[in-house]
Parts: structure tokens; C-alpha cells; sequence
């Protein structure tokens, strides 16, 4: 479906891909997860802790062994994942893969990273939906059989994680593409 400006209005507005547990400081309430745009590098850090998105969780092979949601209620991306630290997943999960459906605003936070916008239900169309519902089962799940990938869009940003020792890292390992 497009919206009044003729754009697309899809259904995931970011992702991230294996993401390290380790990396991760798990701060009870106060934790974050730091991301930098694959493609729109330099447009800054960005923190989805607060994200609503499904998420899937891996083993150290990469194998995907959980799948859940953040969103309903006050329940956030860093609070799922962190009560997964003490559950009965705490020691079977290495990565983590999330596809968030709030998009960034131009607001910052007080470490000058992008915040994320409240989520507000918005018509989306079936061929996004579609698509998008594809592009989570493929990216999360890596079926040997598809070659191609998923397809969210031109308007979705891949996000890649920030290490937890990111400002040693130089210009050139920051903003490195995959």
C-alpha cells in the first residue's frame, strides 16, 4: 500500500542480523542495544532496546532454536532478551536476529543516539506484508534452498551491532558495508 506521498509503508522498519549476546551489557532496565545502519552509515547510532519486533535466537552454530515477539504491553526487545538470560534458554543462545516495526525519529537520546518513534498502527498492503512475512522467515530461519533473500524494501534499514568496545574501533572498521 503507499501512503499520501506515494511511498510504500512497510511493515518492518528495521533489522539486525546475528547480533552477539556478549556484546550486550545486560543492565537490568537500563541496557541498551546499539546499532549503526548497514547502508545509512553516517547518519549515527541508533538504540532498539525499546523496539517492538519479533526476534529470533541461535545457538553458537547458528542454528535457530527460539522465535518470539516484544511489543505487547510494556514488554521491549532488551527485556525479552534479557529474561532469556535467566530462563530456561540462559545457556543455549549465542545470537540473536530481531525485524523491529517502529522506525527511528529524529530525536536523540542523552548518548546522542536516534530514538525510536511510538508505534502507530498503519494499513500495510498485501504484497508488503507478503514480502515481509518472507524476508523474516528467510533471514531468521536460512533455508539452504534460498539463494536469492528476503525483500523488505528500499524504506527498511539493515542495522549492524556496535561492539561493546566501539569507541576503540577506527573510521574504517566502523563504517566498513558487509
Amino acid at each position: 500500500m503507499l501512503n499520501s506521498a506515494g511511498k510504500s509503508n512497510p511493515l518492518i522498519k528495521n533489522y539486525g542480523l546475528f547480533w552477539k549476546r556478549e556484546e550486550v551489557e545486560w543492565v537490568p532496565r537500563q541496557g541498551k542495544l546499539r546499532g549503526i545502519g548497514v547502508r545509512k552509515k553516517r547518519q549515527g547510532y541508533a538504540d532498539f532496546s525499546k523496539q517492538r519486533r519479533i526476534y529470533a535466537l541461535y545457538d553458537e552454530t547458528f542454528r535457530l532454536i527460539y522465535v518470539g515477539q516484544a511489543g505487547k504491553g510494556n514488554r521491549r526487545l532488551y527485556n525479552r532478551l534479557r529474561a532469556h538470560t535467566r530462563n530456561n534458554l540462559a545457556h543455549r543462545w549465542t545470537y540473536f536476529s530481531w525485524f523491529g516495526v517502529c522506525k527511528l525519529s529524529e530525536e536523540r537520546d542523552e548518548d546522542d543516539d536516534f530514538v525510536l518513534e511510538e508505534f502507530e498502527g498503519q494499513p500495510v498492503g498485501l504484497g508488503d506484508t507478503l514480502n515481509h512475512l518472507e524476508a523474516i522467515l528467510i533471514m531468521a530461519g536460512e533455508p539452504i534452498r534460498n539463494q536469492e533473500g528476503g525483500r523488505f524494501g528500499d524504506g527498511v534499514i539493515h542495522y549492524r551491532q556496535l561492539p561493546l568496545d566501539h569507541e576503540n574501533m577506527s573510521d574504517e572498521d566502523e563504517y566498513d558495508d558487509e
